[in-house]
């Protein structure tokens, strides 16, 4: 496999790795004030959550996370 696909595959590990648990914890946490609110207002609230949210937190803890276990391998 070359560098440059590695390194994609790692990119899109590290999306997953890092919104699925931001993602779950958002709208677990979200769901009882945006209940009652249309899917396009509810989308608006939670992507302005989690852009920063993701990017911010989630995305690099996620990166290091998966930096500290490829080095032990």
């Amino acid at each position: 496999m070359s560098k440059n696909s590695k390194d994609r595959l790692i990119r899109i590990l590290i999306g997953y790795v890092g919104l699925y648990p931001t993602l779950l914890i958002v709208l677990t946490l979200l769901k009882p004030i945006t209940q009652g609110l249309s899917l396009p207002v509810v989308v608006l609230i939670e992507t302005i959550i989690l852009v920063p949210l993701t990017q911010l937190v989630s995305f690099p803890l996620a990166s290091w996370v998966i930096e500290r276990l490829s080095r032990k391998e």
